[in-house]
């Protein structure tokens, strides 16, 4: 079991009184219009969830303590989701995803919604929970998503290199260097 940080720690145990508040939701929204090849966005998710432990961590508990827990891309439940919308829709849409809670303890908190306004016309709805991303995670998560579709549009796989290190080795190592609450002689 992979402990959880302790900035996580703070966010599990916020969730546990309210699990249907977004207030510790990040969520992002992207306008895109032009020729869309949503298969190839689809595919570039999944390339983006694999590359990054962090989006298909979830975190329950065993008594009491809650700690991560990894699955790979196709347990996590984390898939772009497309729906139809008329374009005076969007924004009560947008907001509803944004807002609505996560339960950390049982899925990966992390929404990817892509809405159809028509014809070449696309909001792409990204929200994930603050336990899983901070306000630094979204640059970086929307520039690996656009490479990997770049690669997917061209019938390719993203060429990039893994990852050296993942938030869970940073838990580990943080954990390593201040030690333990119950142990006096620790950080």
């Amino acid at each position: 079991q992979i402990p959880l940080s302790l900035a996580q720690q703070r966010m599990w145990f916020l969730n546990r009184f309210d699990t249907a508040s977004g207030a510790n939701n990040i969520p992002a929204a992207i306008e895109l219009r032009g020729i869309l090849d949503v298969p190839a966005l689809s595919s570039a998710i999944d390339d983006v969830v694999d590359r990054h432990e962090s989006l298909r961590t979830y975190y329950p508990e065993v008594d009491g303590t809650g700690y991560q827990m990894v699955r790979d891309v196709v347990e996590s439940g984390v898939t772009l989701e497309i729906e139809s919308i008329e374009a005076d829709a969007v924004a009560r849409r947008v907001q509803e995803l944004a807002f609505a809670g996560f339960d950390v303890t049982q899925q990966v908190p992390v929404r990817l919604h892509l809405l159809h306004l028509g014809t070449d016309h696309y909001v792409f709805v990204l929200v994930a929970h603050h336990i899983t991303a901070d306000g630094s995670s979204v640059a970086p998560m929307v520039r690996d998503i656009m490479t990997a579709y770049a690669a997917r549009s061209a019938g390719n796989a993203p060429g990039w290199e893994p990852l050296a290190v993942q938030y869970a080795d940073y838990t580990l190592w943080q954990h390593e260097v201040l030690g333990s609450d119950d142990d006096p002689e620790s950080v």
